[in-house]
């Protein structure tokens, strides 16, 4: 794993299971505007489910579903979700930030070191 992912994974870590499946919701809502980072953020959420289950896979870099003109976007969706979720009076609240603010740090270093995008789910 990239080590600019490990901050990823640790902070997914932190959520619970019903906090993940909020995550999916909530990003969903911006499928349209930036779907390479969505797909991305469902990967990452699956990713920690599944690691939790008990099956390993590695956890793909945000760059790999993301299209370079989807990048700017991408970052102010990042940024919105995370603004929305540190407006909620929820006690886990500060665990979905951090994924954020380590969600929003991969697509900046990642982004540096990558040429284009490479494949999840189909999206380019």
């Amino acid at each position: 794993m990239d080590a600019d992912l490990h901050a990823v994974a640790d902070a997914l870590v932190e959520l619970a299971e019903a906090e993940l499946h909020a995550l999916t919701h909530a990003a969903n809502e911006f499928i349209l505007c930036a779907a390479g980072f969505i797909t991305w953020l469902e990967h990452a959420a699956d990713w920690e489910l599944n690691r939790r289950a008990g099956l390993n896979f590695p956890l793909k870099p945000p760059h790999a579903a993301i299209a370079p003109e989807e990048h700017s976007m991408s970052v102010e969706v990042a940024t919105i979700l995370r603004d929305r979720f540190t407006q909620t009076p929820r006690e886990d609240r500060d665990a979905v930030v951090g994924l954020f603010d380590a969600v929003l740090g991969a697509l900046v270093v990642g982004r540096a070191r990558s040429s284009g995008p490479a494949v999840i789910g189909g999206q380019n």
